[in-house]
């Protein structure tokens, strides 16, 4: 029989675990015409969150088309604006009624739709006359919106978008609401802006540290998926098989991965096909091994690419030191100086494996933090 846990693909129906918080937040900001931002690490569920947001607010009758632009082999300003361009006319190209503009059409066709554009002002405008057309709301949506970073120029690309995204939203400069040019609410404007990205910390960057799109974007933050949720969906998708998981070792199975819904699901998926009947508690602790087996070769790869100083640091955080730079850490855990902590500090922040939050350093993945501490800092 097919496992009926699925982590591979977007989950969305009856499959989708429960996010009602982010959920509802995102599907209101949608509704709402406002412009929402998602980053968290690979495999958090960020694509599902959002189209099962995108169903229910369809559901909700709320007429509206996603142009979606996977920014992540995009280098350019140029490839950027292109990409958009061609999702624009290819979202509204078959509408029941043909709202493409002619002269778009033909430039698409005879051009293979390669038109250049310095700022995407004008292209907005374009997609809001598309949508007014075919009478619908536009959200164009940028997933892994932080390759920005990678342009030759990211801050000219993002002072760029954030002035169009202020545009859409009515509001000045100062990212101030323009209530005096009576614009405030944006009677008629037909787009909204959604951005997401999997690299948490170069996320931040463009919306912490650099503060684009400040009080413009409105961050859907996730939360750990509730412990009592994800535990009865364990046991329902056991027992639609024909097998039985207790409460107990459904939550076993949810502890060891910290919730992480990929992770999580991967490792039921493991123990669904070693059992037959009722799961045991050392099938479970069997599947957790094979997990990390299947992982070993990436968490391998990346340790292979960390200096030692570097490997010092993260040792440091899973013995939950709070203060690097002090003296006797400095010289517990080999890290020289708060310089050079700062410099350690700055480098696995780069490299996506962790994120420090008001100074205490937390792993993005946690089955990469268990193979730290269980198996590469067991001897």
């Amino acid at each position: 029989m097919d496992s009926p846990f699925i982590y591979n693909n977007i989950v969305t129906g009856s499959d989708f675990i429960s996010r009602t918080h982010e959920l509802n937040q995102l599907s209101n900001l949608i509704k709402e015409q406002k412009c929402a931002v998602i980053y968290e690490p690979a495999k958090s569920g960020k694509q599902s969150l959002i189209q099962q947001a995108f169903i229910k607010v369809k559901g909700d009758s709320h007429k509206f088309k996603v142009c979606h632009i996977n920014l992540f082999n995009v280098r350019t300003e140029e490839k950027l604006y292109q990409k958009l361009r061609e999702g624009l006319l290819k979202t509204f190209s078959k509408t029941g009624s043909d709202v493409i503009i002619p002269d778009e059409q033909n430039e698409a066709n005879e051009g293979q739709g390669k038109k250049t554009f310095s700022c995407p002002d004008e292209l907005i405008k374009l997609g809001e006359r598309f949508a007014l057309e075919a009478d619908v709301y536009l959200i164009i949506y940028f997933e892994e919106f932080q390759e920005v970073l990678h342009f030759e120029d990211p801050d000219t690309t993002l002072k760029k978008l954030e002035r169009t995204c202020a545009e859409l939203l009515g509001k000045n400069t100062n990212k101030e609401t323009i209530e005096a040019e009576g614009v405030s609410d944006n009677k008629g404007r037909r787009t909204s802006l959604l951005f997401s990205g999997s690299f948490v910390n170069a996320m931040k960057e463009i919306f912490d540290e650099k503060r684009y799109f400040y009080n413009m974007a409105t961050r859907v933050k996730f939360n750990k998926i509730d412990e009592r949720n994800f535990c009865e969906h364990i046991i329902r998708s056991f027992l639609k098989a024909g097998r039985v998981v207790s409460k107990e070792l459904a939550t076993h199975i949810y502890s060891l991965t910290d919730g992480h819904p990929w992770y999580t699901q991967q490792l039921a998926d493991i123990a669904f096909g070693l059992t037959r009947g009722y799961l045991m508690e050392s099938i479970i602790n069997q599947a957790f091994d094979l997990l990390i087996v299947l992982h070993s070769y990436r968490f391998r790869l990346i340790t292979s690419r960390l200096s030692l100083f570097q490997l010092n640091l993260l040792k440091a955080i899973l013995d939950d030191v709070e203060k690097l730079s002090s003296a006797e850490i400095l010289d517990k855990y080999n890290l020289q100086s708060s310089a050079n902590v700062n410099r350690l500090k700055d480098a696995v922040q780069k490299k996506e494996i962790v994120e420090f939050i008001k100074g205490k350093g937390e792993f993005l993945d946690p089955l990469f933090k268990t193979w730290m501490k269980e198996i590469y800092f067991a001897n």
